[in-house]
């Protein structure tokens, strides 16, 4: 896996988060869209993800909601979500 590739399926994760975590930013979403999520500050990266998305419509020809570009200021660090875990030895 591609470090555009790692970075977009992170991007990915949390935008699915997103979206079920405020339902009014999802109705937002037309049925059929393609959403291209772009990072701000990394245009490598932006340019990358408008390519891949481009690419994939061209090959799908049931492709014809619009093109949604998602810009993201950022990502938070990442924060467990464990709850008290507990290490236990083997006998």
């Amino acid at each position: 896996m591609t470090k555009f590739e790692r970075l977009n399926s992170v991007l990915g994760y949390e935008f699915d988060r997103y979206v079920m975590e405020h339902p009014d930013f999802a109705e937002k979403i037309p049925l059929g869209a393609t959403v291209v999520l772009q990072l701000e500050g990394e245009d490598a990266f932006n340019r990358w993800a408008r390519s891949i998305s481009e690419r994939n419509r061209a090959k799908d020809k049931d492709a014809n909601g619009p093109i949604l570009y998602v810009r993201v200021k950022g990502l938070r660090p990442p924060k467990s979500r464990l709850i008290r875990p507990v290490i236990a030895k083997s006998a």
